[in-house]
């Protein structure tokens, strides 16, 4: 009897011994044939998320949910960055003075909350750079990273989950719209995941993805003429651009009810 037969009897008809070394030879096989499966990596989007770290982005304004806040425990400031080659938005903690600091939590003895941080100018470049609907909103799940002893969030635009927005006084609707129920693309949606080198080569960050400070899009400079390491104390000497438009957070502002979590 071949040890293949020997597996598929039922295991009351072998003994200890066999069945262990039944075993062990499926793992092995299993072991060596490994590298040859074409695995793909499952969406984590697929899955229910309410209490992943995430970013709302709208049409004036984004908010990081309260999971995103507690996992970069006790910042209370940040610089965000973003790489508009490879649509990656990132945030990392940082100093109240410094450069291009922007509170994104309201923060007291006991607790911090997620807040709102008002930002037309930057909004609107960036849904025109996404080429986003303006009566939506998106949702985009963050991934924690380190680099160069630094923790950062990452978010990539690309994979984004749409909701409806209410309706503006006057509007026009021809049918209900669930503002709570959020959506992805087809080519989301409609697929597992991605080949798992590819997710490995999605998972890197260098200084070639050339992040930048959102805060240079609004100067003078044309965005495609800015290319910054991802060590934000370079900044300062970039350019002499007037900085008109940053992200502004509100001060004191909550954040709307059904948010704190990001569902929706």
């Amino acid at each position: 009897m071949t040890m293949t037969e020997q597996m598929i009897l039922p295991s009351e008809e072998l003994t200890d011994e066999e069945l262990l070394t039944a075993k062990e030879m499926r793992r092995q096989e299993l072991e060596q044939a490994f590298g040859s499966y074409n695995f793909v990596v499952i969406r984590k989007e697929l899955f229910a998320h309410l209490r992943d770290p995430a970013v709302v982005i709208r049409n004036g304004s984004i908010t990081f949910n309260t999971a995103c806040i507690n996992g970069l425990e006790d910042v209370v400031y940040v610089q965000l960055l973003l790489c508009e080659d490879e649509k990656k938005f990132a945030v990392k903690g940082c100093e109240e003075n410094d450069k291009d600091a922007l509170r994104w939590c309201i923060a007291k003895p006991d607790k911090r909350k997620s807040r709102k941080m008002t930002c037309p100018d930057f909004t609107k470049k960036l849904y025109q750079l996404m080429g986003w609907e303006s009566n939506c909103r998106y949702k985009i799940l963050g991934y924690k990273i380190e680099f160069e002893g630094e923790v950062y969030y990452v978010f990539d635009l690309i994979v984004k989950e749409t909701f409806r927005e209410k309706p503006k006084k006057g509007e026009v609707v021809t049918e209900p719209i669930d503002t709570r129920k959020g959506y992805f693309s087809e080519d989301i949606a409609g697929t597992f995941g991605v080949p798992l080198e590819e997710h490995r080569k999605q998972t890197l960050v260098t200084e070639d993805n050339g992040y930048i400070n959102m805060a240079i899009l609004t100067g003078d400079k044309k965005p495609g003429e800015v290319q910054l390491p991802l060590v934000t104390e370079a900044v300062t000497a970039t350019t002499d651009a007037p900085v008109t438009g940053e992200v502004r957070p509100v001060e004191g502002e909550e954040v709307p009810y059904g948010e704190s979590g990001m569902g929706s």
